[in-house]
């Protein structure tokens, strides 16, 4: 394949043509209407500071600005070979500061000798702490002896501490005969607090007599107070007949008030023959003001 360049100018009132054929590997210059190499090699240099110059020198400011940011529009190709060193440096450095922040966009080979050990030991610190922390992403081939003896401390305390709160976590095969005491202790706690508080949790198979006592009385007192506040959770069968007689006078009272609402949960088999007098004549006014308003 071939390629022919032509370049016309006129240098001291004489023309001037040259020929620039281009073949794959070669370059050949041929004069045309005779002149000497010198102004060929003017001519080439003036022809290529031509084309440079179309370019403006805040467009260079701005594409170097670019290249140093490291923005995708940057134009390697019209910077100068000092900028060039310039972007050079700040990509390295940019990788280096990303490696030490340990950032997955992080290339090791683009690291100097000098920088490798920080690197390397910000991340052995990284999975040092994933470890003692117990997390899933701990490497714990890359740990030293001291810091597997720790690992493995932390491992125990945490393990210990699940077993204290009950977490679903305890492995109870890694206490230790005191550890073990310990965490049947906080177990026999907990149970004794849901069955004080009356909680689905409750063991009572686990309480001693003192404690079943203890509890069986504020499960009455709970029980009392709920049939007192007409909740559901009431049971009738576990009241005394003082209390009880206290609680249908309770019950009757909390309906009357229903009644004389106009609710629709009032129930009048439960009022006497005055109590249902007062809720006829409530219902008669509150129509009378219906009757008004219309």
């Amino acid at each position: 394949m071939r390629e022919v360049l032509s370049i016309t100018g006129i240098v001291n009132g004489m023309r001037i043509e040259i020929g620039c054929d281009f073949r794959p590997r070669r370059l050949d210059f041929s004069l045309v209407k005779g002149t000497s190499p010198l102004w060929v090699l003017f001519l080439m240099v003036s022809a290529t500071s031509s084309i440079f110059s179309q370019v403006s020198r805040p467009d260079v400011r701005e594409n170097l600005s670019n290249c140093l940011k490291g923005l995708p529009d940057c134009n390697l190709s019209l910077l100068a070979p000092a900028d060039l060193a310039r972007v050079s440096a700040f990509v390295k450095q940019r990788n280096y500061e990303r490696c030490l922040a340990l950032a997955g966009n992080c290339d090791m080979t683009f690291l100097s000798n000098e920088q490798v050990p920080p690197v390397m030991q910000a991340r052995n610190q990284r999975n040092l702490e994933r470890c003692l922390a117990g997390g899933f992403q701990c490497d714990p081939l890359i740990l030293n002896q001291t810091q597997l003896a720790s690992v493995q401390q932390a491992a125990r305390k945490r393990n210990l501490d699940a077993c204290l709160e009950g977490s679903a976590h305890c492995d109870p095969l890694d206490l230790g005969p005191e550890e073990m005491k310990r965490a049947q202790v906080a177990a026999k706690q907990r149970n004794l607090i849901n069955c004080r508080e009356g909680y689905p949790s409750c063991d009572p198979l686990r309480l001693n007599s003192v404690e079943v006592d203890m509890v069986t009385s504020l499960a009455r007192k709970r029980n009392d107070e709920s049939c007192l506040a007409g909740l559901p959770r009431c049971d009738p069968s576990q009241l005394n007949p003082a209390l009880a007689a206290l609680v249908n006078a309770a019950a009757k009272r909390r309906n009357l008030d229903r009644c004389m609402d106009g609710a629709a949960s009032c129930d009048p088999l439960l009022l006497t023959s005055k109590e249902s007098a007062a809720v006829v004549a409530a219902l008669r006014g509150r129509q009378q003001i219906k009757g008004r308003d219309k």
